[in-house]
């Protein structure tokens, strides 16, 4: 008969559980106020110039699509940042993270040029989108005051993600923090008009919003320069930067931003077509997806800390600390979102009426706040389920789950709902709770298969053994 394996348990389970729960809780919290301030942050945008105007939050909604895209795909691509460097943590690789941050930042900036330059064509992008004119004029003024503050963003996700995978997310929060105070500020200033500046309404909110990002970036770059134990992480060493030596990392961001970038272009084409609806369902969106992006960012934030758990667990090889995190990760975000959910169901018009005194915009927007709270646990756990799978380096098959989850089955659903349906802005959000739903089932599955799999060796063994 085997001798008994005690990492199994019931009181060795209960104990690596409790440590689970406490480092999720640890690492999560400032990684969900970090998101959280980056939404409130546009939520402070919208609000402040939904307000000013709901001619210009129909700007700012527009222009937004294109830009929020660039800058998903930026953290989609630049995943591998945050994979590897806590892959890299776990394993007590301490030289490799510095190096990983490294050239973590010069990917940004790169893809941030490329952002710039799209920017700058905005109004032509926009038109190719089937914007009215009027529409596209305005939303390209916004992507232009924005377009500089792109590259910004990516140096800022580089140095999130090193110091969030060694465990050290602090430092962003009390930046992110920070950065918020300045954002009321400056709209204030800028989208009204005081100081002697004239009332810019969505381009004002926009340069706030560019001034904000490059703040972040030099900051957080000057305090992982600066570190104490920079040192240890070899921060300011010369780092190789041929292709060749750091394809890893590019090549699980090209898979996370295929992934986070099917997802995103999703939720953007259902965007478009709520401009095809008109002005006050575009108002309508923007106000629902920026409420709904508060929630969805602590999820996000959960999401983060599991990714990094799981990495760390997959860098030293414990199956067993793996398996926890993930499913730690899915129980902790339920919690969290169980209760948020019931306020998105049950205050909808208060929430509403936070964001403009239109009545009209009013009534457009509480059903779609509604569907937003069914919507959220399971869009919220296979946000966290999906980031479990990055920090175990699965990425590829993932992909072409969300590809058949928000492409194929939620974009044209959202059409044939919205338009031969009839069922307009309602019907683009019910497409996203079928899919978001799809989606949950397909990877929670996945990650489930890949554990059991991790197992199959010792199963092997003990079978061996018994026999």
């Amino acid at each position: 008969m085997a001798e008994r394996d005690i990492s199994i348990a019931p009181e060795a389970v209960k104990a690596r559980i409790r440590r689970q729960f406490s480092e999720l809780t640890r690492l999560s919290f400032p990684i969900v106020f970090q998101r959280l301030g980056i939404m409130t942050m546009g939520l402070v945008d919208t609000l402040m110039v939904g307000r000013f105007s709901s001619t210009e939050l129909a700007y700012q909604s527009i222009g937004n699509v294109p830009v929020s895209t660039m800058i998903v795909l930026a953290i989609g691509l630049m995943m591998g940042t945050m994979v590897l460097t806590s892959n890299a943590f776990g394993a007590e690789q301490f030289i490799r993270c510095g190096r990983i941050w490294r050239r973590g930042v010069l990917y940004g900036l790169f893809l941030g040029l490329i952002g710039f330059g799209l920017c700058l064509m905005g109004e032509p992008l926009l038109l190719a989108l089937g914007q009215e004119a009027d529409i596209a004029r305005g939303g390209g003024i916004m992507m232009q005051a924005i377009a500089f503050g792109i590259p910004m963003t990516n140096v800022m996700l580089a140095c999130t993600f090193f110091l969030e995978g060694i465990n050290r997310p602090l430092p962003g929060m009390m930046y992110i923090l920070v950065a918020n105070l300045i954002n009321i500020f400056l709209n204030w200033m800028l989208v009204y008009g005081h100081f002697g500046f004239d009332p810019m309404g969505a381009e004002g909110s926009a340069w706030a919003t560019t001034i904000v990002r490059t703040f972040l970036a030099l900051g957080l770059v000057l305090f992982v320069w600066r570190m104490k134990d920079h040192a240890r992480y070899g921060i300011r060493e010369k780092v190789d930067l041929r292709l060749k030596k750091w394809k890893r990392q590019r090549n699980i961001g090209y898979a996370s931003g295929l992934t986070v970038g099917m997802e995103h272009s999703g939720f953007a084409a259902l965007q478009v077509m709520a401009g095809w609806l008109g002005p006050l369902t575009l108002g309508a969106f923007a106000i629902t997806f920026n409420v709904y992006g508060l929630p969805f960012m602590i999820a996000y934030g959960v999401a983060g800390a599991t990714s990094v758990r799981v990495g760390i667990a997959m860098g030293r090889r414990d199956h067993r600390d793996l398996l926890l995190a993930g499913s730690c990760g899915l129980a902790f975000n339920f919690m969290l979102m169980l209760p948020l959910m019931a306020i998105l169901l049950i205050f909808p018009r208060e929430i509403a009426s936070l964001f403009t005194v239109e009545a009209d915009l009013i009534a457009a927007t509480v059903p779609l706040m509604i569907l937003t709270g069914w919507m959220l646990l399971v869009d919220s756990a296979q946000a966290v389920i999906g980031n479990g799978l990055r920090g175990r380096r699965d990425v590829w098959l993932p992909t072409a789950l969300y590809f058949l989850s928000y492409i194929v089955i939620m974009t044209p659903l959202a059409w044939y709902l919205a338009f031969p349906l009839g069922r307009g802005a309602e019907g683009l959000f019910e497409s996203t709770v079928i899919a978001s739903i799809v989606s949950c089932i397909l990877l929670v599955a996945r990650f489930y298969y890949l554990s059991y799999l991790d197992f199959a060796p010792e199963r092997q063994r003990a079978i061996a053994g018994q026999s």
